[in-house]
C-alpha cells in the first residue's frame, strides 16, 4: 500500500489541531505527508503582513511535523462556502491527484460553517470514482475548538471508531501547536497545550493507551488498520 496520507484543513493549525499527532507519528512508519489548507484564520479583509504570518507560522509547524509538502489556497475564513463549488472542487482535485495519497484526513463537519463546506467538499473529491478509487481511507478528524461547541444531537455528534496510539508524538503535537503564536493560548481554550494533552489523555484512556488522537472512517477499502 502507498505509504502517504493528506490532511485537508479549514484554516490553519486544525490540522495540528485534529492530526498533528498522526502525522508526526507516521514519519517513523515511512509515511510521506501533506498538508492542504483551503482557509485563513483571518476574514476578510485580510492585510497581506497577517497573511504571511500566519503562512510561517503554518509552516514553521509543519516543521516540527515534519510534513513534505505544504499547500494553502489562503480563502478568507467564513467565505469558503462562496467560492464557486466547481472550481474549489477541481483545486482540491488536482492536489489529491498530484500527491496520491492512500489515506485522506478530513474535518468533521461541525458548527463551523468552513468546516462544514470543507467537508463537503472533502466528501465529493474522495468519493470511490475516478481519484477516489485509489484512496484506500477516508476519516474525519476532531477539531476541539469548534467540534465541542456545536448542540448535542441537534447538530453532527463525533463518534470514533479508530484511535492512533500517539503517545510517542504527543510533544511534537503540542510544539507543533506553540508555532502558531496567533491563535495559540497557553493556559486555557481549546488551542493551550493543557487542553490538546487533556483530549490526547482522555482519548488514550478510553482504548487504554497514554494518548490517542480519534478519528471516525468514513470508508476503508484497506483489509489492514494502519499503525
Amino acid at each position: 500500500m502507498k505509504k502517504k496520507i493528506l490532511v485537508i484543513a479549514p484554516h490553519p493549525d486544525d490540522e495540528v489541531l485534529g492530526a498533528g499527532g498522526i502525522l508526526a507519528k507516521s514519519k517513523e512508519f515511512g509515511f510521506k505527508t501533506k498538508v492542504l489548507t483551503i482557509g485563513t484564520n483571518f476574514a476578510p479583509p485580510i492585510k497581506k503582513e497577517r497573511l504571511e504570518k500566519s503562512i510561517k507560522e503554518a509552516k514553521k509547524a509543519h516543521k516540527i511535523l515534519k510534513v513534505d509538502k505544504s499547500v494553502f489556497f489562503n480563502i478568507p475564513a467564513l467565505t469558503v462556502h462562496k467560492e464557486p463549488t466547481e472550481i474549489l472542487t477541481n483545486r482540491i482535485s488536482e492536489e489529491i491527484k498530484s500527491f496520491d495519497p492512500s489515506i485522506v484526513l478530513i474535518p468533521f463537519p461541525d458548527m463551523h460553517q468552513d468546516h462544514k463546506a470543507v467537508f463537503n467538499l472533502s466528501m465529493a473529491v474522495t468519493r470511490p470514482k475516478g481519484i477516489g478509487k485509489k484512496i484506500s481511507l477516508v476519516a474525519c478528524y476532531e477539531v476541539p475548538s469548534a467540534t465541542y461547541f456545536s448542540a448535542p444531537n441537534i447538530e453532527p455528534n463525533f463518534y470514533r471508531n479508530w484511535n492512533v496510539d500517539i503517545s510517542s508524538s504527543i510533544k511534537k503535537k503540542s510544539n507543533a501547536m506553540k508555532e502558531y503564536k496567533s491563535t495559540f493560548q497557553k493556559n486555557e481554550f481549546a488551542r493551550s497545550t493543557k487542553a490538546i494533552n487533556s483530549l490526547a489523555s482522555f482519548r488514550g484512556s478510553q482504548v487504554g493507551f497514554n494518548y490517542a488522537e480519534s478519528f471516525y472512517i468514513i470508508r476503508h477499502q484497506s483489509k489492514n488498520i494502519l499503525f
